[in-house]
């Protein structure tokens, strides 16, 4: 109760500011203010059993996928694609923080809502000098909301030690041929169901790649949960 009552008063003396919009936030702990986030684009799910694959659009762009389901926070479009990479180049950790709030809310409806979970949880990897450079991997952090809001283990099943060169703009035969031996999965015991996190699906080439060693060492289900699809 004492930090609730100090969170409040501190919020009352200086309230933050709307990580959108700018102005004041209604609420202490919060990134954003109240019109901002009633007002987030959000991708409609609930026609197609909240497996992206059956969208038209994103069909069109992903061809035959090597994972079996695809969940999405909205589109690649703003406020999305200014929080992602505000946090992805920038080191903007308040941005990443409101957007894994954003993930952890829709798992926690998500379960509600009596869908099927993983037995784990994993994230497409980055190299060591990556890692140093950024000082963290987007794509874990996101994954232990998952881990978090689901009460399932969060495991990093891939390694990097290669730098993968970065994927922006190029084709998905290009991505691809960056990806080849650069990524290994590591030996040891796969459940039946694994689901994977990244902050962004464009081509699809890495989450595939990654779903194809899962499956070569017999996994049966690979879902991916991600911030943001680009359309097709």
């Amino acid at each position: 109760m004492q930090a609730t009552l100090w969170q409040q008063l501190v919020h009352r003396l200086a309230p933050n500011c709307c990580l959108w919009c700018q102005m004041q936030v209604q609420q202490p702990q919060t990134q954003l203010c109240d019109f901002c986030h009633a007002h987030l684009p959000s991708l409609d799910l609930s026609w197609v059993d909240q497996n992206a694959l059956l969208l038209p659009q994103v069909a069109q762009g992903l061809k035959r996928p090597k994972f079996d389901r695809l969940y999405s926070l909205s589109w690649y479009r703003q406020p999305y694609r200014h929080w992602i990479s505000q946090w992805k180049f920038q080191q903007h950790h308040a941005a990443g923080e409101l957007l894994c709030q954003l993930l952890y809310q829709r798992a926690i409806l998500y379960q509600q809502q009596g869908r099927p979970l993983p037995d784990c949880i994993s994230y497409t990897p980055v190299s060591n000098q990556r890692l140093q450079e950024r000082g963290f991997n987007q794509a874990k952090l996101l994954a232990q909301q998952l881990a978090r809001a689901w009460h399932k283990p969060c495991v990093s099943l891939f390694q990097s030690p290669d730098l993968v060169p970065h994927q922006i703009g190029l084709k998905r035969k290009e991505r691809l041929a960056n990806l080849k031996g650069k990524i290994q999965l590591q030996e040891r015991p796969l459940p039946a169901h694994i689901t994977l996190v990244d902050d962004v699906i464009t081509t699809g080439a890495t989450l595939d790649y990654l779903s194809a060693l899962l499956k070569a060492k017999g996994v049966q289900t690979v879902s991916v949960w991600t911030l943001a699809i680009t359309r097709a």
